[in-house]
């Protein structure tokens, strides 16, 4: 089992760093083009390769409960941001958007429960964590699940630009990239930065460029640009 856990180890750092320096190309390149499609699909692969890796490390640990659910949040923003693609006309789900949605939820879930057990415990860095990951997973999750049934109304007529798949593909693939670079960013982390900074800033910076973006967009999609 040692054996399986250090391998898990070594591609869980390859697959990561392969999410980071590639990560960049399918944003920067033309939307719907080779190079977007191509690059885009590596980084896809490398994402999924880095959850199940994580979850391959699970241990009864907060540090590596936390990697876990951290594992489930990340992978199903770079999930749901394909799937998104695949579903832009007419967002259908399939079976597998309801039990990656329905098993978001539960990792959320169960990741504010420890948040609670590590309050209790009096670890307070890993109480904030915990709840907020797991907050934000809940709300992408359910969300989800109020579209996939209908409750919440899609306008497909809109400029694509605009279009609920389009804004969302941009929103769920950068909250990817985020991950990634939070991961970097933690494993180097210097030590005259609060380890509270290291985890939630980069979401922070990253959140107001994504809004930025979907606002240039949406924009776009007006005549406004």
């Amino acid at each position: 089992m040692e054996i399986i856990t250090k391998i898990a180890l070594y591609l869980h750092i390859g697959a990561g760093f392969i999410a980071l320096t590639i990560g960049l190309i399918p944003m920067f390149s033309v939307k719907g083009g080779k190079a977007h499609v191509f690059w885009g699909n590596v980084f896809y692969w490398a994402m999924f390769l880095v959850a199940l890796t994580a979850l391959i490390r699970f241990k009864m640990e907060f540090p590596l409960i936390f990697l876990a659910g951290i594992a489930v949040f990340s992978f199903y923003n770079t999930f749901t941001g394909a799937r998104l693609v695949r579903m832009k006309k007419n967002l259908k789900p399939e079976w597998i958007d309801w039990f990656g949605a329905i098993l978001t939820i539960m990792s959320a879930l169960a990741m504010m429960t420890f948040g609670v057990l590590a309050y209790q415990k009096g670890i307070t860095f890993f109480a904030i964590l915990f709840n907020v990951f797991g907050i934000f997973s809940l709300l992408m999750a359910t969300e989800d699940l109020r579209v996939f049934s209908g409750k919440k109304v899609i306008d497909n007529t809109v400029p694509f630009q605009a279009r609920y798949w389009f804004q969302n593909h941009i929103s769920r693939m950068g909250g990817a990239y985020i991950a990634t670079v939070t991961a970097f960013l933690v494993v180097n982390n210097p030590p005259y930065i609060p380890g509270l900074v290291v985890w939630i800033a980069p979401g922070v910076i990253g959140g107001i460029i994504i809004g930025r973006t979907r606002k240039y967009y949406m924009e776009k999609a007006k005549g406004k640009l």
